[in-house]
């Protein structure tokens, strides 16, 4: 049939189908196969997919099950009913707090790896398409070391990243005579760790374990300044978000509004504050308290960054009264209602901002284990050639490949 439609045409159908299909049509014939490998089909592929992301109706859901005692990805229609799609098989050992997600990204999922007493030594980099994965081992772990992850895609280099900030766990809270934080990047395109120069940015005020938000080709997190002193009620420190551009692999700050520079947030439970991708857009979710050293969270409000990186841009665009039994929020749907986690039964729930309704999903489980992003086909790792994933080059018209079962890559 091939020799009787161009390439061209081909191409086009193709890259409108599911990855796994794609892949296995590599065994059509030799002229299919040849093409499919190709890193700019590879390229393309991945350049359609993200340019129709927004219109995307599939998204991915993370949830333990306390039922079963095991986590659970599951893919739904974010549609009117969020109806489930499939379950996603993991392609490696199931283990109750075996993983915790770093994020995901235009296709893939990065999980970070626990081992005994919670050391971990590695990331599992899995594209749910193809159910394969690589394993990437640590350069070095010990005890008295703590680090914090991120995951994203570098548009200039197209490749996918992950970066680990590795810190002594005294140097979190600004000892400044503690060693300097060492920042290291993987780059899969390369399948190898190096380190990269911090400057003159100071990194002890990431907090550990603390969630990323990947936007705009940069991973960010939610920091304190080193700066801080004692006030009455605890330890007053200048929040910031920290940004690590993927592109130039640089440190930058970024404003929060103005309304959270306050002393509140900076004691009692210092994770008051997350960020997060919504709408692709940067998103803080400042829980809060009306009275100090209240059993739970009063509310919540949800600010959205308009224009990437202008702090006047702030806007508080919704407010959550979490006294209606609500807790978590999980995501934002497309529809604009909120995916929530109910605080009592764990129940995840659609929560309507307008109406104040509130949709049963029937999706139980830890509050702490949701975790909702926008669902997205990839050919990456779909191949390998001795042990290195096989990528195109810059420009960006792409992203990657490696391979259609397990693989592991050593720290060097």
């Amino acid at each position: 049939m091939s020799d009787y439609v161009p390439e061209e045409v081909v191409a086009q159908i193709l890259l409108r189908l599911p990855a796994k299909s794609v892949s296995e049509f590599r065994c059509v014939c030799k002229s299919w196969c040849a093409l499919i490998n190709d890193p700019t089909f590879i390229s393309n592929y991945t350049h359609f997919a993200i340019k129709n992301i927004t219109s995307n109706s599939q998204v991915i859901l993370r949830h333990y099950d306390r039922v079963n005692s095991q986590e659970r990805f599951t893919l739904h229609h974010d549609g009117i009913s969020f109806s489930p799609i499939k379950e996603l098989d993991l392609p490696f050992e199931n283990k109750p707090d075996a993983f915790n997600v770093v994020g995901i990204c235009y296709g893939l999922v990065c999980l970070l790896d626990y081992h005994q007493k919670g050391l971990s030594k590695s990331v599992i980099v899995w594209n749910p398409s193809l159910e394969s994965c690589v394993r990437i081992m640590f350069k070095f772990t010990a005890a008295n070391f703590e680090s914090v992850h991120g995951f994203g895609f570098d548009p200039k280099s197209v490749d996918y990243k992950v970066v680990r900030i590795v810190v002594r766990d005294h140097f979190i809270i600004g000892v400044r005579d503690a060693p300097r934080p060492v920042v290291q990047v993987f780059a899969l395109k390369v399948g190898s760790w190096r380190n990269v120069t911090t400057g003159d940015t100071s990194l002890c005020r990431i907090t550990v374990k603390t969630p990323q938000a990947y936007v705009n080709g940069t991973l960010h997190w939610v920091g304190y300044d080193t700066e801080s002193h004692h006030v009455a009620q605890g330890i007053q420190r200048r929040l910031v978000l920290l940004a690590f551009d993927l592109r130039e692999e640089v440190f930058k700050e970024l404003n929060v509004p103005d309304e959270l520079k306050t002393d509140e947030l900076a004691y009692g439970r210092e994770q008051k504050l997350f960020i997060a991708a919504l709408d692709q857009k940067l998103a803080l979710m400042h829980y809060y308290t009306q009275w100090y050293n209240s059993p739970s969270y009063d509310g919540c409000c949800i600010w959205m960054m308009k224009e990437y990186g202008l702090g006047e841009s702030w806007t508080k665009q919704f407010k959550i009264d979490l006294r209606l039994g609500l807790g978590k929020m999980a995501g934002l749907r497309r529809n604009g209602e909120m995916l929530l986690v109910t605080r009592y039964n764990e129940e995840l729930v659609s929560f309507n901002t307008v109406n104040r309704k509130m949709q049963k999903l029937g999706i139980y489980g830890e509050t702490w284990s949701f975790f909702l992003d926008t669902y997205m086909e990839s050919l990456v790792l779909m191949q390998r050639i001795n042990g290195v994933l096989k990528m195109p080059t810059p420009p960006f018209n792409a992203t990657s490949s490696s391979k259609t079962h397990r693989g592991e890559t050593s720290g060097v």
